[in-house]
């Protein structure tokens, strides 16, 4: 039997479709720039997957009208915690803010990936519409793995501008490295922001295909289409991503028992592989302590509603921070709930947990328990889930798959 796509299913898969497209357009206001550097963290920046977004949202809602009291009244708590948390971020950013402009940009991009993650939930929950979203993810994972290996290999760009690809090489400064038997080698990016993001999407992706088998039968495809990721995850060097592998293939195919003992055997693996933490990796764990700190040292300047949303680097300039090669720490803290605490105070860090626990509640499958535990990890060890945009959009579509009616 064939299945009729929506316009709103198929503008879906659009959105689907541009996320591993970094193509955007940066604009740069005065308050862009920190100390006369401009920090993109905190520019005007519209991509080609906001365009998907806004679309897929006006169609949805004109084609759903009359389903939309049903929506609410099925995603009734869902609904009301992320309205909550988006006034919240409204008000704070025009009252408590210490430059509101940054701070509102920021609610609007969040308020744009919350309805996303409501309307999202229900486009997921099409059983006949499954098959063609494996096929959109498959094409993804599969087109960014290749020049993702292309990049490693070669060591450098392929100058695929048009997708959002970034110009460098192995020698380019200011880039993500790796140190292998005393070589600096190129960690491949993509067409993402930064190795540790293409990582999170090749991880989320493997999970999702892995949850939408047409069929009992596993074919050559589909293995492939699983082991490629994890071999383009594994080259970004992505330590983070890596754990998160292990935990998500404990999890999908363990019991309670496996899951611990690979808990343990992992804190093993890490203790013995503190002896051989090379001098660049001591730099960098040196950097997030300090980053962290310096959180908890912004957090006290208004523990209760922060410093308002992207104003973390602003008031990170005022501390005078330095890493230990003496270059200027202007960079988010790599944690989401430090980022949190820091930026919206114990309110609005109070108010995303409680969207976090209400998401836990509606996991009803081990691929969603598996995502849900992979974006915890993520969250903890990084920031791009709540900085940058192909990771905001991974997070908001991760949570909309989590609350769907999927039941493969």
């Amino acid at each position: 039997m064939t299945y009729s796509m929506s316009k709103s299913d198929f503008l879906f898969l659009a959105v689907l479709a541009t996320l591993p497209i970094q193509l955007n357009k940066f604009f740069w206001p005065s308050h862009s720039f920190v100390l006369g550097l401009p920090i993109d963290y905190r520019a005007i920046t519209v991509y080609l997957s906001d365009l998907a977004i806004f679309a897929y949202l006006a169609i949805f809602v004109l084609e759903n009208w009359r389903s939309l009291p049903k929506i609410y009244k099925d995603a009734k708590t869902i609904i009301w915690i992320l309205a909550l948390f988006n006034l919240y971020l409204f008000f704070t950013s025009l009252l408590i803010s210490y430059q509101p402009f940054p701070a509102l940009w920021f609610t609007l991009k969040i308020f744009e990936f919350s309805l996303t993650s409501i309307a999202a939930s229900v486009t997921f929950s099409k059983k006949n519409l499954h098959g063609v979203i494996r096929h959109v993810i498959t094409f993804s994972v599969l087109w960014q793995s290749a020049l993702v290996i292309w990049q490693f290999v070669f060591q450098r760009t392929l100058g695929l501008w048009i997708l959002g690809e970034r110009t460098f090489d192995s020698s380019t400064t200011a880039i993500a490295h790796a140190q292998i038997l005393g070589h600096q080698l190129l960690r491949p990016y993509g067409t993402f922001p930064h190795p540790n993001v293409a990582a999170a999407f090749f991880v989320i992706s493997a999970i999702i295909l892995s949850s939408l088998k047409l069929s009992k039968r596993i074919t050559r495809v589909q293995i492939f289409s699983l082991l490629v990721p994890v071999v383009a995850t594994l080259l970004t060097f992505s330590k983070s991503a890596i754990l998160a592998i292990v935990l998500a293939g404990l999890i999908m195919r363990g019991s309670a028992k496996n899951l611990l003992f690979g808990l343990v055997f992992l804190a093993i693996i890490a203790v013995g592989s503190l002896k051989s933490v090379s001098d660049f990796q001591l730099a960098t764990i040196a950097e997030r302590l300090m980053l962290s700190q310096a959180s908890l040292d912004i957090t006290k300047v208004n523990p209760l509603f922060g410093v308002g949303s992207g104003n973390f680097i602003l008031e990170l300039s005022k501390l005078n921070l330095f890493s230990l090669a003496e270059i200027r720490l202007l960079q988010p803290v790599h944690n989401v709930f430090l980022l949190i605490l820091a930026e919206n105070g114990i309110i609005g860090l109070l108010l995303f947990v409680s969207f976090l626990l209400v998401i836990a509640r509606q996991i009803t499958t081990k691929p969603k328990v598996a995502i849900f535990i992979v974006i915890l990890v993520f969250a903890s060890l990084d920031h791009f889930l709540w900085t940058l945009q192909q990771g905001q959009l991974l997070f908001w579509l991760s949570a909309g798959y989590i609350l769907s009616n999927q039941k493969n």
